[in-house]
């Protein structure tokens, strides 16, 4: 006996007292009551034998291995452990644990993490527990037991970057807990190195090496063409928007140094590097050096740049002037049609009078003055198409049921109302739609192709015009408009409005304005006849109107184009005429003032020179000017 207590002394020091006394009490058969710690860790062990000696000695030696103070803890207390990015990351409890102990309660923790109630992993009477777990921790712990080292393994999956740090493993057996430390370390394993040259400076070649996503730190190692390390000339880390590090690290090595430098890069976490060499080569004889060499590349590049640059300078040039001369050779060919037409006209008004003076016979009739008629209305016509601009369709004055196209040239009438804002600009009864111009001064034309449209409202109108509801469309009430009623029907919405009727229907109507002589004139683009001229004194900002009528049973539905050129109008949209009896350019008439109006701008009968039929024929027409 007294040998047993001189090797309990020794292997267990100030807790001999207390294993002396059990061994002495179950070897007597004494029932000595122990205290309630005692009781449950013994009550957890299995007694391989029914002494009453070996299972008191058992229970008193357990009790002691679990509950002794951590200096004398057989464990991995403070080691670090590493684990790769995105991998898999296994980490032993510290503390030991009897072979065949039954667990309370184990849990990990993260110390310095709020809130401190929140575990990492919790694994209560032997199953895993989800609730009190850090969120960010959910799903990605397992608790597994290592049998041969007799402890439990943390695993964490898919770790992070934000996972290193201090772990706690605390263990539960029966109301007494233990609890030790471990480190996670996270590596990563960043790019290959690139090595390119720096600069090159009094034969020294500088080399950079560089390379991203590494994790710790790395520390970078260069190597001359014998193997020999290199000093490094700087050394940048940073890390980027991942927290993981850039390296980029420079050297030099002399330019008759022949073979390979190599850069190597080292992750002392993970026990792993990278390396990239490079091949520095001999210059061949007569060769030239690297500044040679830059400007034999750069100055040829440059010389062909230059040279470039004026051809485009020049081509533009010509393009100016071959365009300047087109303009000067279309305006001279309007001057000579123009003083050919003037000849023309000039000779029809003197032919009159003679008529009238011959027999005295009936008056010429109407019919005789068409060609009057169509020469002035022409070379109208002609003088509009030298004002030509680019008319636009506005969308937030289009009713909900038409359609614009995506250039805001082209609208037509849709099945049913979009759902657009009501703004006050855009008109909920009239199915109109303005243009986005507005006119306060100057002369303007502009082209709409209404091809085999039954039915369609043509002009300008005030810019104050109503938008909502029923409108009457009227000169008093800012309206100056034409339409298409029905097969060759046609009607001026003047108050009452004129009807009359055209030889030819157009496939394309031109309407002209003259702001300043307060004119609205429309003309038929397809045979380059007048079809009628509104006038009127404007003080307010006018817009082009646009209104593609009803589907008329289907015959109808084709849209209203805005032409966008003159070249497109003459040549896809008006058959060509010949004759030389057409006018082609504009016409100037010298009339004696006597017999212009007070307001210059329509003809009118005097002292009885002229025939009482002819008054018609001329009256409303303009006397065009170039």
């Amino acid at each position: 006996m007294l040998l047993k207590k001189i090797y309990l002394f020794l292997l267990y020091g100030d807790k001999f007292v207390c294993l002396s006394e059990c061994v002495l009490s179950a070897c007597e058969g004494q029932k000595r009551a122990l205290d309630p710690l005692e009781l449950e860790a013994t009550d957890t062990v299995h007694m391989e034998r029914p002494s009453p000696c070996g299972s008191w000695l058992v229970g008193c030696l357990f009790t002691i291995a679990v509950f002794q103070p951590p200096v004398q803890v057989l464990g991995d207390a403070g080691k670090v452990y590493i684990a790769p990015l995105r991998d898999t990351a296994n980490l032993p409890c510290p503390l030991f644990l009897w072979p065949n102990m039954v667990l309370s309660e184990m849990r990990w923790y993260r110390p310095g993490h709020l809130p401190r109630t929140q575990a990492v992993h919790v694994f209560r009477d032997g199953q895993d527990r989800d609730e009190d777990l850090m969120p960010e921790y959910k799903g990605r712990t397992a608790l597994v037991r290592d049998a041969h080292k007799e402890s439990y393994i943390l695993q964490i999956s898919n770790v992070r970057l934000e996972d290193r740090g201090l772990y706690q493993c605390q263990v539960w057996v029966g109301n007494s807990s233990r609890e030790d430390n471990v480190t996670l370390q996270v590596a990563v394993l960043g790019s290959d190195p690139y090595i390119h040259v720096k600069g090159y400076d009094a034969g020294w070649i500088e080399l950079l090496c560089q390379s991203v996503g590494w994790f710790p730190k790395p520390w970078t190692e260069w190597r001359d063409t014998t193997g020999r390390a290199l000093l490094s000339l700087s050394e940048v880390h940073s890390l980027d928007e991942n927290g993981l590090f850039r390296t980029a690290v420079s050297s030099r090595i002399r330019d008759n140094a022949l073979g390979n430098v190599s850069c190597t890069i080292h992750n002392e976490a993970l026990g792993q590097e990278k390396t990239t060499a490079m091949i520095i080569g001999a210059p061949e004889r007569g060769s030239l050096s690297s500044p040679a060499v830059a400007l034999s590349v750069v100055l040829p590049v440059l010389g062909l740049l230059i040279l470039l640059g004026i051809w485009l300078i020049c081509k533009q040039k010509k393009s100016k002037e071959k365009l300047l001369y087109e303009q000067a050779m279309e305006v001279e060919n309007l001057l000579e049609d123009h003083a050919k037409e003037k000849g023309r006209l000039h000779k029809a008004l003197n032919l009159l009078p003679s008529k009238c003076r011959g027999r005295q016979l009936t008056p010429t009739p109407v019919s005789s003055s068409p060609e009057l008629k169509r020469a002035a209305a022409n070379a109208g016509w002609r003088r509009a198409r030298l004002h030509f601009v680019a008319v636009t369709l506005d969308p937030d004055t289009a009713h909900p049921k038409l359609i614009l196209s995506e250039d805001r040239r082209c609208v037509r009438l849709g099945d049913r109302k979009r759902p657009v804002p009501d703004n006050p600009e855009r008109f909920d009864f009239v199915v109109s739609v303005l243009g986005s111009e507005y006119f306060t001064t100057g002369c303007h034309y502009w082209e709409v192709y209404v091809g085999e449209k039954t039915k369609w409202i043509l002009g300008v109108c005030s810019e104050s015009v109503s938008r909502k509801g029923k409108v009457t469309a009227s000169p008093a009430n800012g309206h100056w408009l034409v339409r298409q009623s029905r097969g060759n029907e046609y009607e001026a919405l003047t108050s009452p409005q004129t009807s009359f009727r055209l030889k030819e229907s157009p496939k394309c109507v031109g309407i002209f304005l003259d702001y300043e002589a307060g004119i609205i004139s429309f003309y038929n683009v397809t045979d380059k006849s007048h079809i009628f001229t509104f006038t009127h004194s404007f003080s307010s900002p006018l817009r082009p109107f646009f209104e593609p009528c009803l589907h008329d049973e289907g015959k109808n539905t084709a849209p209203l184009i805005i032409c966008t050129e003159l070249q497109k109008s003459e040549e896809s949209i008006v058959p060509k005429q010949e004759g030389k009896d057409r006018a082609n350019g504009d016409v100037s008439l010298k009339m004696n003032p006597s017999l212009l109006s007070p307001q210059g701008s329509e003809l009118f009968l005097l002292n009885d020179t002229w025939p009482s039929n002819l008054g018609p024929a001329l009256k409303g027409l303009k006397v065009p000017s170039l």
